[in-house]
C-alpha cells in the first residue's frame, strides 16, 4: 500500500509538468497567431493608409484630363501621365465600364433612351482590390 501512494505521488508532479507544458504550447501557439493576425492587420492598414490622399489626387486628375480634353494642352497630358505613374506605384487602376452595368463598380447616375452600352461620365478607380471610388456612368437603355 505505501508503494502505491509512493507512485501516484511521483506521477502528480509529472502530470502537473505535463499540463503546465501543454498549457504553454497552447498559449505560445495562440500567441504566434495573434501575432500573424496583426501582422497582417497593419499591413492592410499601410496599404491602404494613403487612400484618403489618393481620393484627393483623382480629383485633381479628373480636372486636368478635363482641362487637357479642352485645351489640347501637351504639357497637361505629360501632368496627367505622370499621375498615373504614380498611380500605379500604389496599385490604383481605373476601372473600365465595358459593355454592361457592373454594381459592384458602377454608379448609376442617369438613364437615357438609345444606344448600346453605359457610358462613363467620371472615372471610378480601385486600390489594390478594394473599390475606393465607383465609376458614375449614364445608363443607356
Amino acid at each position: 500500500m505505501d508503494e502505491h501512494n509512493q507512485t501516484t505521488e511521483e506521477q502528480i508532479p509529472t502530470d502537473k509538468t505535463e499540463e503546465y507544458l501543454n498549457n504553454w504550447k497552447r498559449e505560445r501557439a495562440d500567441f504566434l497567431n495573434y501575432k500573424k493576425d496583426e501582422a497582417k492587420r497593419m499591413e492592410i492598414f499601410a496599404k491602404f493608409a494613403h487612400e484618403d490622399v489618393i481620393l484627393e489626387v483623382i480629383d485633381i486628375v479628373d480636372d486636368l484630363e478635363a482641362a487637357a480634353k479642352e485645351l489640347k494642352n501637351v504639357g497637361l497630358e505629360q501632368i496627367i501621365s505622370k499621375f498615373i505613374e504614380l498611380f500605379k506605384k500604389y496599385d490604383v487602376k481605373k476601372i473600365e465600364v465595358g459593355d454592361t452595368f457592373n454594381p459592384a463598380l458602377h454608379e448609376a447616375v442617369e438613364t437615357e433612351p438609345g444606344g448600346t452600352k453605359p457610358m462613363e461620365v467620371r472615372s471610378g478607380y480601385i486600390m489594390g482590390d478594394k473599390l475606393i471610388r465607383p465609376a458614375r456612368v449614364k445608363i443607356i437603355k
